[in-house]
């Protein structure tokens, strides 16, 4: 009789998620991924067949439960702006060494890395910002139609805009970690939705 699996295979990814998106794809090794699972290179390859398509159900989960776009999803009926600075807020945070959430998101931290390296993995992240983009021009024709955002703004033009605020935070999260600077962008960008 085959012995039951003793670990929790959701968790692990979680687990792996956050090695990916602190370490790299390329840089994180089959060792990390048994150190921080506690399980053996093997057990990995059992469960998720590789190191690939292990990093692709974390992209998966990472989409659903932890990226920007799950955050404006789960405050969908909220008022904009304070979703909006939900989103800021998460990122100006991540920069502290205290915080659970590592800087920059998975997606932003991986796309360019592997597009140089692996085109198919690299567009399979990619995608996650082309969804953020739509979930944000969704988000605001949503807010026009019920009087949070005035009908003449050109929800393209903001959902652009916006994106590229985040992005630009996002980096400066995991580089400069220049808080001053990603509290007046915030601000800036809140300040466009009046």
């Amino acid at each position: 009789m085959a012995r039951p699996r003793e670990f929790n295979k959701t968790d692990a990814v979680r687990v792996v998620t956050q090695i990916f998106w602190t370490r790299g794809y390329q840089a994180t090794s089959i060792k990390d991924l048994e150190e921080a699972t506690g399980l053996t290179a093997g057990s990995l390859y059992k469960a998720y067949g590789s190191k690939r398509e292990l990093f692709l159900l974390c992209l998966e989960q990472y989409m659903k439960e932890e990226s920007y776009l799950a955050i404006l999803l789960r405050m969908f009926d909220k008022p904009l702006e304070r979703s909006l600075r939900e989103i800021f807020d998460t990122i100006i945070e991540s920069t502290s060494m205290k915080s659970d959430r590592p800087a920059g998101c998975l997606v932003t931290n991986l796309a360019a890395e592997l597009l140089n390296t692996d085109i198919e993995l690299g567009q399979e992240a990619a995608k996650g910002l082309d969804e953020m983009q739509k979930a944000l021009r969704f988000r605001f024709k949503w807010a026009q139609e019920h009087g949070d955002l005035d009908k003449r703004c050109d929800v393209g033009a903001l959902s652009a805009y916006i994106m590229m605020v985040i992005q630009g935070m996002l980096v400066i999260s995991t580089s400069t970690k220049d808080i001053a600077a990603m509290k007046l962008a915030r601000d800036a960008a809140l300040a466009t939705l009046h």
